[in-house]
């Protein structure tokens, strides 16, 4: 595999312009950006973002809502809601060859009937035919990769000269690529930070204070490392950029879409339509930690909260109540 040429990014939302932005700086080379819309193709070709109409002076993107694309594709980058990943990666398996390497961007799972649910990269490992398949994950808000301000992430995959191939691609843009081969911690990571965030948010809603942000905050990262231990991840990973490093971001302020989310159901105003994906993966999220026999009372908190099963102030109340143990 080439690592500059023929890559299309699945996704014409600010993450996607932002990735396909880098791979030019790095690469010297145009990727192809896949969106559903020609109104965004537009916007896209003359190097707008819709969901961020104040950056100005990006170059155009090479863009189209032609799946043709794909068929010389060597990497794909998916960058969509977890919700579309069905139908986009038989979009993939359609449309590329076999040895087309997924990288998965999104952050979440996909329901499952056995363990309640499965993160992105085994879902994709049963639709995928064998294909490479990698996660890009870490601390980063797409505003901020495409004004150009340095950001470090992580390329995870079980095939180490995948890994290396797409931090490659990067070299000389504003990204710092790290290479990894603990893709469950990865994933683990990138879809518990999410929730945490939720809940983060939900305690600055409340005006609980900092300190209870905080305490909040490390009771998180202590169930995370315990589903991580069973999972098999790696300490390092979940102390590293894809665990540790995007669970503060995340938790800093209302920058974070999920952190705003639950700063609104806190406060008890309106939650914002944007996508915030904690509130969808918290259930699947749950399912898989009792499938494992862990227990996770923070995220299971967040879950009864925005699925409108139990009310705030009660559920934090029942946090409270907990039995505190050793740490």
């Amino acid at each position: 595999m080439n690592n500059s040429k023929n890559t299309v990014i699945i996704g014409g939302g600010a993450w996607g312009a932002a990735i396909a932005h880098q791979l030019r700086l790095g690469t010297a080379h145009n990727s192809t950006l896949l969106v559903r819309a020609s109104t965004t193709t537009s916007a896209l070709e003359k190097g707008h973002i819709r969901q961020h109409p104040e950056i100005s002076g990006l170059a155009g993107f090479n863009a189209t809502t032609d799946p043709a694309c794909l068929k010389e594709a060597e990497f794909v980058y998916l960058v969509v809601p977890v919700a579309a990943h069905a139908e986009m990666l038989e979009l993939i398996k359609t449309h590329t060859k076999q040895d087309c390497a997924v990288v998965l961007c999104a952050k979440g799972l996909m329901p499952d009937s056995e363990k309640g649910g499965v993160f992105l990269h085994e879902y994709a490992a049963k639709h995928l035919s064998r294909r490479p398949i990698a996660l890009f994950t870490g601390p980063s808000f797409a505003d901020e990769v495409l004004k150009g301000l340095p950001t470090a992430l992580l390329a995870a995959s079980k095939q180490t000269e995948l890994s290396a191939l797409l931090a490659a691609q990067f070299k000389n843009s504003q990204l710092r690529v790290y290479q990894g081969n603990d893709v469950i911690g990865a994933a683990l990571g990138g879809t518990v930070k999410n929730v945490i965030a939720i809940a983060a948010g939900i305690c600055t809603g409340q005006q609980l204070g900092d300190n209870a942000r905080a305490g909040l905050i490390t009771r998180g990262l202590a169930e995370t490392m315990r589903l991580a231990d069973k999972l098999g991840a790696q300490r390092a990973t979940m102390y590293g950029l894809a665990g540790i490093g995007d669970l503060i971001l995340s938790c800093s302020n209302n920058h974070s879409r999920n952190m705003a989310f639950g700063m609104a159901l806190g406060s008890g105003v309106d939650a914002p339509a944007k996508l915030a994906e904690g509130r969808h993966s918290a259930a699947h999220l749950c399912a898989r930690a009792r499938f494992e026999g862990i227990e996770m009372p923070v995220c299971e908190a967040v879950d009864k909260i925005v699925n409108q099963e139990a009310d705030i102030e009660t559920t934090i109340a029942s946090l409270l109540s907990r039995q505190a143990g050793n740490e």
